[in-house]
């Protein structure tokens, strides 16, 4: 009756394009994820990528695993498979010739990836997708010639390197009525993660053993490091959000004689105390334990001067990522007669930057002229007045968003600045693209977007919340958005976490957007994928969305487009171009 019903809801989701009521709500989310990535539903063609490798860590931990459980099932009609975090199957055991046969039929073979984006919804691909054991039963799968399986998929995580290196999946015929093959699924997986700590040097191990001893309810914060892993409970983890992890390996190392107590300022201001200890196994030392704890009345504030400064124009805090710091060194302490040119994305800082950096040399308010404002007036009129105020009483200048200027127009503002630098006026211009301005001696120096400096992003958030205190868990949040407002964009949404929560209370997850919520990755990128995704979703909006043109602008074909944004986690149905 249920198989019946679910088959119907399939049926009119597929044929109608309606969004399923009766399903389960994970179910759901598949297919349509599916239909955004046009996935067919019949005749589908899955990807084959060669080339396993069978002495991966993956495959050595699990062989063992499977082999025995394999012998003792002895005729039952279950497979099991290993994917890696693509979905590509690695290796597969069954025994039984009808369901080898079976299985060969429908592509379910070392070397054939099923993504979610190229293979619909089944317990390999969602199970990625979701990121935890995931069981797909019959008119379940959005693939049709998937429906007469039921398939449970385990995501394998390695304990100590606390990340996901592949999937379990046990594959037999659909039968929802079967508990078991979900039980197990999940203790073959357990076996395999066990396998696979065995795999890593008696350091290690010892070091996981440490942490799983230190890590019982109630203890806080605890954090075990050496200088290749670091091992965090949810608790830390929380806390650490916005920290960078070198200080912890800073502080460990200082423990290597004894505990060493002392203080961490958190992503959100408040003062965390610190106890680090060293982690000895017969005398050698593997590494260092930190604990943390936070007291109750600890107050938040913005971070100390060492760590943070304030721009004095707009109230954007000055991070410590290198290269806008190296940014701030040429901008500031420019004397008079200077022309600085600061050029960088929409949105990264530029005219709040040249204004403090103005305020720095003069200690005053720089007068602002608005290049934007000369399409409306007129370019003659606009360089016109920009003429007599660079004429008039000394001070500063900034010129902002010269790209809009003509080439006739740029000439004409190169001519000025370079007679009001003759005068001793310090000037400062912001675009773009750093323009040509000849006859001119200028500063240039470029402004980095926010992707490049997510290092910087708790601190902006501190300072753009403040006096409100914004949880570590929404700081995590906004750090797995992509920003292509870059600092501009961060302002209005922290600002709209603020008006969202009750006054004199935290900022919590509540308090953010669903949109934001649903745009967000499921986990913080790497600089290198943060780039390839930027890539593709400038060229997804370039082509209105549409996902076959923006490959081919890109060079790359459509599957890896959609490989691309799986792996970052960004939903596709969910954003707009």
């Amino acid at each position: 009756m249920v198989e019946r019903q679910l088959a119907r809801e399939r049926e009119r989701f597929l044929s109608s394009g309606g969004d399923p009521g009766r399903v389960r709500a994970e179910i759901s989310s598949s297919w349509r994820r599916c239909r955004s990535w046009s996935v067919p539903a019949d005749g589908l063609t899955r990807p084959y990528r060669p080339g396993v490798d069978p002495g991966s860590p993956l495959l050595r931990a699990a062989a063992p695993v499977l082999d025995s459980l394999v012998e003792r099932l002895g005729d039952l009609q279950v497979s099991f498979l290993i994917t890696d975090t693509d979905a590509r199957i690695l290796d597969r055991r069954v025994q039984q010739r009808s369901l080898i046969g079976l299985l060969d039929a429908h592509d379910i073979v070392p070397g054939f990836v099923f993504a979610e984006d190229v293979a619909g919804t089944n317990g390999l691909g969602t199970a990625i997708e979701l990121g935890r054991t995931t069981r797909i039963d019959g008119h379940e799968h959005y693939a049709s010639d998937l429906v007469p399986f039921t398939c449970v998929g385990v995501p394998i995580t390695d304990p100590i390197r606390q990340r996901c290196v592949g999937i379990l999946d046990v594959t037999c015929a659909a039968d929802r009525d079967n508990p078991l093959v979900t039980l197990v699924a999940e203790q073959t997986a357990r076996a395999i993660e066990a396998r696979l700590v065995e795999q890593h040097s008696q350091r290690e191990r010892t070091l996981l053993s440490m942490f799983l001893r230190s890590s019982r309810p109630g203890r806080g914060g605890v954090v075990v490091v050496n200088e290749r892993i670091v091992m965090t409970n949810p608790h830390a983890a929380r806390m650490l959000e916005g920290v960078d992890r070198a200080v912890l390996w800073d502080g460990a190392a200082r423990a290597a004689s004894g505990p060493v107590w002392g203080e961490l300022v958190l992503a959100d201001g408040r003062t965390a105390r610190t106890c680090t200890s060293p982690l000895r196994d017969g005398g050698q030392l593997v590494g260092a334990m930190i604990e943390l704890r936070v007291p109750d009345d600890a107050p938040a504030r913005p971070q100390s001067p060492a760590t943070m400064r304030t721009v004095p124009a707009s109230g954007v805090p000055v991070g410590k990522d290198p290269a806008f710091t190296a940014a701030l060194r040429s901008a500031y302490g420019l004397p008079a007669g200077s022309v600085l040119v600061l050029h960088g994305e929409p949105g990264a800082g530029k005219t709040a930057l040249a204004h403090a950096a103005a305020r720095e040399a003069h200690g005053e308010q720089a007068h602002d002229v608005d290049a934007a404002t000369a399409a409306l007036d007129g370019e003659p009129a606009w360089l016109a007045a920009l003429a007599e105020l660079l004429a008039g009483p000394p001070g500063a200048v900034v010129v902002r968003h010269a790209e809009l200027l003509s080439p006739d127009g740029l000439r004409t503002l190169a001519a000025l600045l370079a007679t009001a630098a003759v005068r001793g006026r310090w000037c400062a211009v912001t675009c773009t693209v750093a323009p040509v301005l000849p006859g001119v001696e200028q500063e240039t120096v470029g402004v980095p977007p926010l992707r490049h400096r997510l290092g910087d992003l708790a601190a902006l958030v501190t300072a753009f919340a403040a006096p409100t205190v914004v949880a570590p868990e929404v700081v995590q949040l906004l750090a797995r958005l992509f920003w292509p407002g870059n600092v501009r964009e961060l302002r209005a949404t922290v600002r709209r976490i603020v008006a969202a929560t009750p006054a004199g209370t935290r900022a919590g997850l509540a308090a953010v957007p669903s949109d934001l919520r649903l745009a967000a990755t499921r986990a913080t990128l790497t600089r290198f994928e943060r780039a390839e995704v930027h890539a593709i979703l400038e060229a997804l909006a370039e082509t209105g969305g549409n996902k076959k043109e923006a490959a081919a602008l890109l060079g790359i074909s459509r599957s890896t487009l959609y490989r691309k944004l799986q792996t970052a986690g960004v939903d596709l149905e969910n954003t707009v171009y």
